[in-house]
């Protein structure tokens, strides 16, 4: 694992423990052994590190959606479903890219759009498989699915209660119907 790798792993870490805005390159040095200068040599702003962080959350995600089998539509949206769940009760986590978008209005620019792509990414995906499947409404449906489970994500985690996130998972799928 290279030093970079190192770095961002650290940001992922911080970044689901307290938010990008508490992020500190000096904490991230501390993490992986290092000065924070050495931080700033692969990272030189803290923005171009959130830039890199999200680009890499948003490519191993497109990863796993492409192993998703879409042969049947609600297989294909147990295997979705199935990627925010597991950062639930694997990481004790939500979706990165839900933490960022939290912080949206202080995020800067270059992270703000690498977050929106990743959503973008997301419904794009959802509404491919819902007009492949003849669902009506697709893009509509498609955002809705992609708000729900990221809003449940926060709210499950925020309350202890991953019941929550099942419930809301469920009705978003059930709103293609």
């Amino acid at each position: 694992m290279t030093m970079k790798d190192k770095i961002l792993d650290a940001a992922e870490r911080s970044v689901r423990k307290a938010g990008f805005s508490e992020m500190s390159f000096r904490d991230l040095a501390n993490d992986v052994g290092i000065k924070s200068a050495s931080v700033h040599y692969h990272f030189p702003t803290k923005a171009d590190l959130g830039e890199a962080l999200v680009a890499r959350y948003a490519d191993r995600f497109k990863a796993e959606l492409d192993k998703i089998e879409t042969g049947t539509l609600e297989s294909a949206l147990n295997a979705y479903v199935a990627l925010y769940s597991r950062a639930l009760v694997l990481n004790e986590s939500i979706c990165l890219c839900a933490i960022m978008g939290a912080e949206a209005i202080g995020l800067p620019e270059n992270v703000n759009s690498r977050t929106k792509a990743f959503f973008d990414m997301n419904r794009a995906w959802l509404d491919a498989l819902l007009t492949q499947n003849n669902i009506r409404s697709a893009a509509d449906k498609a955002g809705l699915i992609v708000s729900a489970l990221e809003g449940g994500m926060i709210v499950a985690s925020a309350s202890n209660d991953r019941k929550l996130f099942d419930q809301v998972a469920e009705a978003a799928k059930a709103c293609i119907s």
